[in-house]
């Protein structure tokens, strides 16, 4: 910060900031350059009087910021903070299937980025394409058309060989488990490693420290038909670890588990997201598996993209029917919607008494149809549907006092 400091004691006005982008980008200083450098060239410091001299003053100052740039890059994020690549980007990515003397459309113009170290919810419900998009990214299903980028390389270009060594950065989970009932839960997670042609020993040894850390320490030698189901998903999750990827697929990893068992599950998944930066891209056809571990989600429909960014964001305010389906039960969206209204709690004010300040302010009752609260990245959250009163001037006095305090109070349509 040298150069800072000496820029500024010369002329404390300057934003050396503003300057080092305008030079980056081509444009234009909003300070005049001849009161610049005139102030320049009026130092007593030598150094500048000659480095500053009218007729090359822009062109010295450019030299030295890049000299200061290249001694410190890390400068660089500070004056134009740069975004880092997704890990995996797909763009127009379409997949149809041939059947008898037609085709039909599993997927169509599907277009994500996903960030390094995110877990990211991809949603659906049966039939809507989610496996499909999966199989996608890794190349088991061959896109008919478009692009999916990994780390940079488009896995549609790859050769065979090259294909096989990308998917060693790709581990995956599946909903039945698809273990082998012949290998022990040791040998079911050394059997990818052999196959990469580590050495027996050393396959051994990072099956061990993988069982331990999803809690099966004392269950290596058990076959999968001794395994309890989520016994048998920590295996599989164990697996999937050993190659030490970059990305952990799981399709409908939790399908098949009991609620307890699926806590257990995504809180594992979570601890490995935190300890390890493993990107886990998750799909699932329920809300509440998206709430607990998510940071961003995508929601599909009959194999198109209908909404997607943080999770919060698409709870708070859905905008597609498919995103409201997941939202809310099935029974509300059917309930005449005239008077029903959908109150949202963030953070602070679920735990404030909302609808009791509310009804004893404005001095009209409302019936709750229906109420849940949730834990979105570590926030409670919840929603309850109101029907508001029938007659205008009630309900208008509600909804005034909302706005004015703040509520989100938004009603309900099948739009």
């Amino acid at each position: 910060m040298k150069f800072v400091h000496a820029l500024q004691n010369v002329n404390p006005g300057i934003d050396i900031f503003r300057i080092s982008r305008a030079i980056i980008h081509n444009t234009r200083l909003e300070s005049s350059r001849s009161d610049t450098l005139a102030t320049l060239k009026n130092s007593p410091n030598a150094f500048w009087r000659f480095a500053f001299g009218a007729k090359n003053a822009i062109r010295y100052l450019t030299q030295i910021i890049l000299y200061f740039l290249i001694i410190n890059p890390g400068i660089v994020s500070l004056i134009y903070p740069m975004q880092e690549t997704p890990i995996i980007k797909i763009e127009n990515l379409e997949k149809k299937f041939k059947v008898k003397n037609r085709e039909i459309y599993a997927l169509r113009d599907i277009n994500l980025a996903i960030g390094k170290g995110d877990i990211f919810g991809i949603i659906g419900k049966s039939g809507a394409g989610k496996s499909t998009l999966v199989r996608c990214i890794n190349m088991l299903e061959r896109p008919t058309a478009g692009s999916v980028y990994f780390e940079g390389r488009d896995l549609c270009q790859l050769s065979q060989a090259e294909l096989r060594k990308a998917r060693r950065s790709m581990g995956m989970i599946f909903q039945q488990f698809n273990l082998l009932m012949q290998r022990t839960a040791l040998k079911n997670v050394c059997f990818p490693l052999e196959l990469a042609g580590i050495e027996a020993s050393q396959a051994k040894k990072r099956a061990c420290e993988l069982l331990e850390l999803v809690g099966l320490e004392n269950r290596m030698e058990s076959y999968p038909s001794q395994l309890s189901g989520g016994q048998k998903q920590r295996v599989a999750i164990a697996r999937a670890l050993a190659t030490n990827p970059a990305v952990l697929l799981c399709d409908e990893a939790t399908s098949a588990l009991d609620p307890a068992t699926t806590d257990s599950i995504l809180g594992l998944i979570k601890d490995i997201n935190a300890r390890f930066g493993i990107t886990a891209v998750v799909i699932t056809h329920e809300m509440s598996v998206i709430d607990k571990i998510c940071s961003h989600v995508a929601i599909i429909s009959k194999g198109v993209i209908v909404e997607q960014g943080l999770v919060e964001d698409v709870f708070f305010y859905p905008k597609t029917l498919a995103a409201k389906s997941l939202v809310l039960p099935e029974a509300l969206q059917k309930l005449p919607q005239e008077n029903l209204y959908r109150l949202i709690f963030n953070g602070r004010s679920s735990y404030e008494p909302v609808i009791s300040n509310m009804v004893l302010h404005c001095g009209c009752p409302v019936n709750i149809m229906y109420a849940d609260t949730r834990d979105i990245n570590g926030m409670a959250v919840g929603q309850m549907v109101l029907a508001l009163p029938e007659a205008p001037q009630s309900r208008q006095r509600i909804l005034d006092y909302a706005r004015a305090n703040s509520i989100i109070l938004e009603k309900m349509s099948n739009d």
